[in-house]
């Protein structure tokens, strides 16, 4: 899959906009099919589970399955949209309005961890610990640099880096 359609890039000139947590889409596709499944499961087989799978199953299921909608719906369709002419950065979600969220003058680009896992953020330089937006999906910890880790820096963030050099009009 290329980046271009991976992330959904859009470079028109004076805008580069891209959604960078369109790759949970399948997973979230994965789990909402197995979740509906052990529902259906569930309900068809009802009187021969034992009652903590039936707890279990009421609890999780909906949760599961909202948290699933929810990623498939709107997590996957956040979209970052770089004004070159204006020097702003928007940030557009899917049911709620387009909000600017920093100027250029402010980003700073960085890499945020969890665990052995780790991803590209931007933030304004004053609050960039306290406030950031994850603009890529987790990669591994390692000494090699994966392929999707290569595409990522040379699609977007080389991109976002010379847009940030660019002199201001």
């Amino acid at each position: 899959m290329s980046e271009i359609s991976k992330y959904k890039i859009v470079d028109s000139g004076r805008i580069f906009s891209f959604t960078p947590n369109r790759h949970s889409v399948k997973l979230s596709v994965w789990t909402l099919g197995v979740i509906l499944s052990l529902v259906l499961l569930a309900i068809i087989f009802f009187r021969e589970i034992n009652r903590g799978m039936v707890i279990l199953l009421t609890v999780l299921g909906p949760y599961l399955i909202l948290h699933s909608l929810y990623d498939i719906f709107i997590r996957a369709e956040i979209c970052y949209v770089f004004d070159r002419e204006d020097r702003i950065v928007y940030i557009e979600k899917p049911l709620f309005p387009t909000k600017k969220i920093m100027s250029f003058e402010e980003i700073v680009i960085f890499t945020s961890t969890t665990g052995s896992y780790w991803h590209y953020a931007i933030g304004a330089k004053n609050n960039h610990l306290v406030k950031s937006y994850r603009i890529s999906e987790d990669f591994r910890e390692g000494r090699k640099k994966s392929s999707k880790e290569s595409a990522y820096e040379s699609a977007i963030l080389a991109k976002l880096y010379e847009m940030r050099q660019l002199p201001v009009r």
